[in-house]
């Protein structure tokens, strides 16, 4: 049975609302008093209800983090440095999984419910007005990894176009001239931006993409769709990946059919997931820069729930090459 608040102030010998002004920070309460109620509860095992806290206007302490597929290499590695960012401000992670295809209106409609105090949305497509609303009830968000059109919540992306005019750029210099793409969902933010971001690049040195293939971020579908470009007639000489995982994939690709990486084919990818790095692979990236990422991301959300007002922030980090034996 749940140990109470009354339970507490009985075996402690006061009021109930003496109980609850020891476990409020700041609140009026003798210094030998506070300490004989807490001593009282941790021996009784009592915790508060932040939930019944948060409905006198309390704060919960609560962050949902809404994100994606966690068997995404990307989404697990970002989570991580998330959860650890909202813990080194003595807040606590809600985590609010959204799978490819889900909507997320109703898992960050459950979040609410738990009255969190902000939300870090890196999943899904949030509309101007889901993100007014949680911001009339009181729990603002910031959006990562794309921009909201119409605005209505901060965000905070990396300059993906920047990441993939670098791509281009070694690509050229390194003689490349038959280049292939594989990309991830058509209507996802990143894929748009690295699309178009490679193409206009690319387009400036008088080059064009030699075939667009389309995966879904994961490393089985860079396997399978870089298998059907260096099975063509016309095999290319590069294939640029819209992140890490399918660009792992694509070496995996290279290796089952006796190519050398790079030396007849290059391959890059984008993120600089930790794998990246691994001697199996050497890959060539983008580095997208996940702690800086966190780190703006949560200040503003701090802020936000301190009370700051002013135009939504749009937060573009600057991405960095990664030269490594893939390309």
């Amino acid at each position: 049975m749940r140990v109470t608040a009354d339970d507490v102030a009985a075996r402690a010998g006061v009021s109930r609302s003496a109980v609850s002004r020891a476990f409020t920070a700041g609140a009026s309460i003798q210094p030998d008093k506070r300490a004989h109620i807490l001593a009282v509860a941790d021996d009784l095992g009592y915790r508060p209800n932040l939930m019944a806290r948060s409905l006198t206007g309390g704060a919960t302490g609560l962050i949902a983090v809404v994100v994606g597929s966690l068997s995404s290499p990307y989404e697990s590695w970002f989570l991580d440095h998330l959860s650890q960012g909202i813990r080194a401000r003595g807040l606590w992670p809600l985590l609010v999984p959204v799978s490819p295809g889900q909507e997320i209106e109703p898992a960050l409609d459950h979040a609410l419910a738990y009255q969190v105090d902000g939300a870090v949305i890196a999943a899904g497509s949030v509309s101007q007005k889901l993100a007014e609303r949680c911001t009339a009830n009181g729990a603002p968000i910031v959006v990562v990894g794309r921009v909201l059109d119409g605005g209505g919540a901060d965000s905070v992306c990396c300059d993906n176009r920047a990441g993939m005019a670098m791509i281009a750029e070694r690509l050229v210099a390194a003689g490349r001239r038959r280049i292939a793409w594989i990309g991830g969902r058509a209507d996802t933010f990143s894929n748009v931006e690295r699309l178009d971001g490679l193409t206009a690049a690319l387009a400036a040195h008088g080059l064009a993409l030699s075939e667009t293939r389309r995966g879904d971020y994961s490393t089985d579908s860079g396997l399978v769709q870089a298998l059907a470009l260096l099975t063509a007639p016309e095999r290319p000489d590069a294939i640029v990946c819209g992140n890490d995982a399918m660009a792992i994939g694509a070496i995996a690709a290279a290796r089952r059919l006796g190519l050398r990486v790079p030396q007849d084919v290059g391959i890059c990818g984008f993120d600089d997931i930790p794998a990246a790095a691994w001697e199996p692979f050497c890959l060539t990236t983008v580095a997208n820069p996940v702690a800086e990422t966190v780190s703006a991301a949560l200040d503003l959300l701090t802020r936000r729930i301190g009370g700051e007002k002013g135009p939504v922030a749009t937060i573009r980090l600057p991405p960095a090459l990664r030269l490594r034996q893939s390309l």
